[in-house]
This record gives structure tokens, sequence and C-alpha cells, in this order.
């Protein structure tokens, strides 16, 4: 239980729940019946790592031209 210090409240509680419905899964599994369906949801989200998209020097340029471009033109908008 070392790591329950370093815990957020919610986190504690996320992590209990999902402990419980695993353990009510396991239970109705032994018990030869279907796992019963949990009144709480619990959401797994996976992140899968993206490969960083490298702009080259060009494209910096052509960016930072076009961005300047797109915010003179709303400033001049909001003004006049």
């Amino acid at each position: 239980m070392g790591i329950l210090p370093h815990m957020d409240t919610r986190e504690i509680l996320a992590a209990v729940k999902a402990e419980v419905s695993r353990l009510n899964k396991v239970i109705a599994l032994l018990e030869g019946g279907t796992p019963a369906p949990t009144s709480t949801t619990t959401t797994t989200t996976t992140t899968t790592k993206r490969k960083a998209h490298l702009w080259t020097a060009a494209q910096k340029k052509a960016m930072s031209v076009k961005q300047k471009a797109l915010w003179a033109a709303k400033k001049k908008q909001k003004k006049g």
C-alpha cells in the first residue's frame, strides 16, 4: 500500500471500483455463470504513440507566413 499517499482520492476510488468489478467477474465465472453487468462503467483508454511530424525549414516558413496572414486578416476584419 505504499502508492496510496501519492494517489488522488478519485484515482484510489477508481482503482478500487475497477478491482471490485474484476473480482465480481471472477466470482461469476467460478460459480459457473456469466459475469453480471456492473453498474459502474470503467473506461480503459489506450494511447498509441504517434510518429512526430517533422517539418522542414521551408514548411515552417510557409506555415508562418500563412498564419501571420490569417492573423492580419482577422485583425483587419475586427477593426473595420
